[in-house]
């Protein structure tokens, strides 16, 4: 089959446009919007939740960006219809495959799920002792159109593999009720994209993002761990990137559906920021204090191709008023994506991003080593993966990364290639968490100006990707590298250990999380006759709600950075400690604006004394979401 005709059958397949609430004879029921005609849907239980499948479906385009979702219906429904409902619904989610879509509903043991079909796609409905009236919708207005592909013919059925023990069983058809009111409150919005495949940052950890540099990671396809977990050292001024976890709480659509200009759904935001902070732009550990205006809009826009999904996005930084040149230079994040089923096994991602700056220096260097003696620099990270379904929840995965990182300027660092290959096998845990073991590649092509720099690994990776326990979402990856520096110094040769990786959220209540970091790697060196360091660190981000609409943000970090050659100041390996916290408070002060005050501190220790810092800040930030904002 060429590949013309495989972009023709994946766009042919039916599409879930929305998931909302509503009600059927005073009683909760969900409405699955639905273009095109779906395969089989099936429903069966699991344990606390009843599993509705969708076959020969993929999800729309207020979807775009991810594959699972979950939502807590009190955030956006009538509490007063919730409460009144026998019916104790308390969570629903939503996760895609390339042949399915699943619509967790999580409800007590004793209520079954019926379903409905009609014009407008699946009504589910909890099965009660009452007859079923007309549907109404139960809140208004009604959400912003939905671009909707025609009805199209449905695509071949594909199998999927029933729960262990468990056969699915078909859902009843019963007669579609009268035309319903305009829904509402959607159980879904369009999350964002950032490549590889991204949505909505987590909403506890934003403050943390602007606070404190995002890094890039080593050139690795999938690497959104190693590039959130640098925010809590900042070693200069506040950046930011929009990142995220895999699994994302859904907002109202209100928030996030933005503007539709041609083929794409377009969010932007400005964050306006006044600065009065430590930085280091000398060519010592000396922190010098400055005051700025910084000022950062974004622009992400998404658009269905076929079955999948092609972003864009664009977001400087522009510094003014500052003492010093280098403060007041910008920066700039440009990034496109594409996610795209070819038939019904095969899944297609592919990502460029384009990375210019001064101040960003975990960019260049995500473990923290480079922070003085700065200059301008551009880095390009490009890579692609497949997925090819080669059983029941099994797949094969793929991927490739190149990167480069060229200074414009003389700095305290150097240009560096890296090139990264993995290889593994998916398998699908349950409808929302999934697992990939891995074999991965790394090298560092020797460095022009620093061949100690060269470098090849091999290792062992396993993934777990969703939500993980119960009320606990996002990544955390576990691998054992082995890695070779022949032209570093003596002790330095080789490296052999664990790697770590980790992005978790954990719901405390309402509007309240908490999220940790972790990370474990060997980012390159520029200090004498290093190839390497080993950079190990934990962080924790806190949110919580307080009277008066505050919201209180506050993060704890600590990091290592370990050594493997002598230095010649002290005779023994270079050490690093370093320390950061932030504290800040978050107010909304009108209709799409918000403030927030908070203060950053950076202790670093080392056993080296002309790398001793202590450094801090305070900045004041208002936000403005002209419409859907993008993460922060």
């Amino acid at each position: 089959m060429s590949l013309l005709a495989a972009v023709v059958l994946a766009a042919a397949s039916a599409r879930i446009e929305s998931v909302y609430l509503t009600t059927a004879d005073q009683r909760l029921a969900v409405r699955v919007a639905v273009s095109g005609a779906p395969g089989m849907v099936a429903v069966h239980r699991e344990g606390a939740a009843a599993r509705v499948s969708i076959m020969d479906a993929s999800l729309g385009l207020q979807f775009a960006g991810g594959r699972r979702f979950s939502w807590t219906p009190s955030a956006g429904f009538d509490p007063a219809l919730l409460a009144a409902s026998p019916v104790k619904l308390d969570r629903i989610e939503i996760a895609a495959t390339d042949s399915e879509v699943s619509v967790l509903l999580h409800v007590p043991p004793d209520v079954a799920v019926d379903v409905r079909r009609d014009t407008r796609g699946l009504l589910l409905v909890f099965r009660t002792t009452a007859p079923a009236q007309t549907e109404r919708v139960a809140q208004a207005p009604p959400p912003a159109p939905v671009v909707s592909a025609p009805p199209p013919a449905p695509a071949p059925a594909v199998r999927t593999a029933p729960e262990p023990k468990r056969e699915p069983v078909a859902a009843p058809v019963e007669p579609a009720p009268r035309p319903e009111a305009a829904p509402v409150a959607p159980a879904a919005a369009a999350p964002a994209a950032a490549p590889p495949p991204a949505v909505a940052a987590p909403a506890d950890v934003d403050l943390a993002k602007r606070l404190f540099p995002a890094a890039s990671g080593e050139g690795q396809a999938g690497a959104s761990v190693a590039e959130l977990y640098p925010q809590l050292f900042p070693t200069g001024t506040p950046q930011s990137q929009p990142e995220a976890p895999p699994v994302v709480e859904m907002p109202e659509p209100s928030e996030d559906q933005g503007a539709v200009l041609g083929p794409f759904r377009v969010r932007a935001s400005v964050d306006a920021r006044y600065v009065d902070a430590d930085t280091f732009v000398g060519d010592t550990a000396e922190p010098t204090r400055d005051k700025y205006l910084e000022v950062q809009p974004r622009v992400l826009a998404v658009a269905p191709v076929g079955a999948g999904v092609f972003n864009l996005e664009y977001a400087p930084v522009f510094r003014a008023f500052a003492t010093y040149d280098q403060v007041n230079t910008s920066s700039h994040l440009l990034g496109a994506g594409l996610e795209l089923p070819v038939g019904s096994r095969v899944t297609v991602r592919a990502r460029d991003r384009f990375q210019s700056g001064v101040l960003d220096t975990r960019v260049v260097d995500p473990g923290g080593e480079y922070f003085v003696g700065l200059g301008r620099f551009n880095r390009n990270d490009v890579d692609a993966g497949l997925s090819i379904v080669v059983g029941p929840r099994l797949s094969l995965e793929l991927s490739g990364a190149a990167g480069r990182v060229h200074f414009l300027e003389e700095s305290n660092f150097f240009d560096y290639d890296t090139r990264t290959a993995t290889a593994g096998l998916g398998f699908e845990l349950t409808p929302t968490l999934r697992m990939v073991a891995s074999y991965v590649y790394d090298a560092v092509p020797r460095p022009d100006d620093r061949p100690e720099a060269e470098s090849t690994a091999h290792g062992a990776r396993l993934s777990l990707d969703g939500e993980i326990l119960p009320l606990l979402i996002g990544q955390l990856s576990v691998g054992y590298s082995s890695e070779e520096t022949p032209n570093a110094g003596p002790g330095g040769q080789s490296y052999s250990g664990f790697t770590l990786q980790a992005a978790l959220q954990r719901e405390l209540g309402r509007d309240a999380q908490i999220s940790v970091y972790a990370t474990r790697s060997t980012p390159v060196s520029a200090f004498e006759d290093n190839a390497f360091y080993v950079s190990t660190g934990v962080q924790g981000v806190l949110k919580l709600p307080l009277v008066a609409k505050l919201e209180l943000r506050t993060g704890l970090g600590y990091q290592w950075n370990d050594y493997k050659t002598i230095a010649e100041e002290i005779g023994s390996p270079r050490e690093d400690r370093i320390l950061g916290w932030f504290v800040g408070l978050r107010r909304p002060i009108a209709r799409n604006f918000s403030l927030t005050g908070a203060y950053r501190k950076e202790d670093r220790s080392s056993n080296i004394d002309t790398f001793d810092t202590d450094s801090d800040g305070f900045y004041l930030q208002l936000e403005w979401d002209i419409f859907g904002a993008p993460p922060r």
